[in-house]
């Protein structure tokens, strides 16, 4: 398995346990979720380009990043 394979398998995981959270918890939560499903989308789309990965690793670092960070806090404020 690749490193962006574990990324996107790591992200996933997290997703899953904020999408729970979130779907349980206030509208502040839910609409914090659907700002994350954008760059979901995002990330999702760009990982799965048939580019080198050295072309668009550093932008997917980034987008994970930010990702982990915001589904982590969800997870927590809920």
């Amino acid at each position: 398995m690749s490193s962006l394979d574990e990324l996107r398998a790591e992200l996933e995981r997290l997703r899953d346990e904020a999408k729970v959270k979130a779907h349980l918890g206030s509208m502040e939560a839910r609409e914090e979720w659907d700002k994350l499903e954008q760059k979901w989308e995002n990330f999702s789309a760009r990982a799965g380009l048939k580019e080198s990965e050295e072309n668009i690793r550093a932008t997917l670092d980034i987008l994970a990043d930010e990702l982990k960070a915001a589904y982590r806090k969800l997870t927590k404020a809920v």
